[in-house]
C-alpha cells in the first residue's frame, strides 16, 4: 500500500482514538462523558481494522467474481488457452470462445424477450489412436470436419472452435431434443463421408430455459452433458449424444 494511502487510512481511527482519550479526560469532571469515550474507542477499533487490511485481498475476490467465464472440463484433454483469444479460428474459420459466448449471451436475451428456446451443443472429436496421426494430420482432419459441419448446419445457426477438437453450437428457436437431432444428424453426415481419422463424435446439449435461465449455466450444463457422453468412448459406435437432465448432475 502506497505511503500516503495508508496515512490517510489511518487519520480516522486515530481521530476517534483522540475523542476517546479527551472524552475519557473530561469524564474525571462530568460522569456521562465516559459513555463517549468507552463509544469512540469501539469506533476506533473497528476503523483501525478496516485501516490494516490489505486492499490486495478485496481486489483479488472482485476479480475473480468478475472474471468471464470460460470454457472448462473436468478431463482436460482438450481445451487450450489459445481457443481463448477474442477473434476466429485461424484454421477453421469459425469463431473462438469469446466471441460465443457474447453471442450466446444475446441470443439468450433474444429468447428470452420473443420466447422461444435457444440450445447449445458441444461437439468433441476423438481421434483414432490406430492410425497415430501427427499434427498436421490431426489438423487436416478437423479442417475438414469444420467444412462438414458447415454443410450440415442451417446459415443461421452459430459455431465456434473452442478447443483443439471441441466445437460449441448455437441453435436458435431450437430446444434441447432439437440439438440433439442436429448433432445426430453432423454424426451421420460424418460416417456418409468416409472419414477415417475421427473416431467418436461425443456431443452433449443443453437448452434454454429447460436446462439453464443464463447464459454461463446452460454452457455448464452442456459441458457436464458432453463429459458424460465422453464416459462411453468404449462403447461401439460414432459417438454418444447426451441431453442434460432437467435436475442437476450429482457429483
Amino acid at each position: 500500500m502506497p505511503k500516503l494511502d495508508r496515512v490517510t487510512k489511518l487519520q480516522p481511527p486515530l481521530i476517534s482514538m483522540g475523542i476517546s482519550l479527551a472524552a475519557g479526560g473530561v469524564g474525571f469532571l462530568y460522569r456521562p462523558a465516559f459513555a463517549v469515550s468507552i463509544v469512540a474507542t469501539l469506533v476506533a477499533i473497528v476503523l483501525l481494522v478496516f485501516a490494516l487490511v490489505k486492499p490486495s485481498e478485496s481486489k483479488n475476490a472482485g476479480t475473480e467474481m468478475d472474471e468471464p467465464s470460460t470454457p472448462s472440463s473436468s478431463s482436460g484433454r482438450d481445451l487450450e488457452s489459445s481457443q481463448t483469444h477474442l477473434g476466429s479460428d485461424p484454421e477453421t474459420g469459425f469463431i473462438t470462445f469469446p466471441v460465443f459466448s457474447a453471442i450466446l449471451e444475446a441470443k439468450v436475451a433474444t429468447g428470452r424477450r420473443r420466447l422461444w428456446p435457444v440450445t447449445v451443443v458441444q461437439i468433441h472429436l476423438t481421434f483414432n489412436q490406430a492410425f497415430e496421426p501427427s499434427e498436421s494430420e490431426t489438423s487436416a482432419a478437423v479442417i475438414t470436419f469444420a467444412a462438414l459441419m458447415r454443410l450440415t448446419l442451417r446459415e443461421a445457426d452459430v459455431c465456434a472452435r473452442i478447443g483443439r477438437s471441441r466445437f460449441a453450437l448455437i441453435l436458435e428457436d431450437t430446444d434441447e431434443e432439437g440439438g440433439a437431432w442436429v448433432a445426430e444428424r453432423v454424426q451421420v453426415a460424418h460416417v456418409r463421408s468416409g472419414a477415417s481419422m475421427i473416431s467418436k463424435i461425443s456431443a452433449g446439449v443443453a437448452g434454454y430455459p429447460t436446462n439453464g435461465a443464463i447464459p454461463s449455466e446452460l454452457f455448464s450444463r452442456s459441458t457436464m452433458a458432453l463429459e458424460h457422453a465422453l464416459m462411453a468412448q468404449d462403447e461401439p459406435g460414432v459417438g454418444r449424444v447426451v441431453v442434460a437432465p432437467t435436475v442437476p448432475y450429482k457429483g
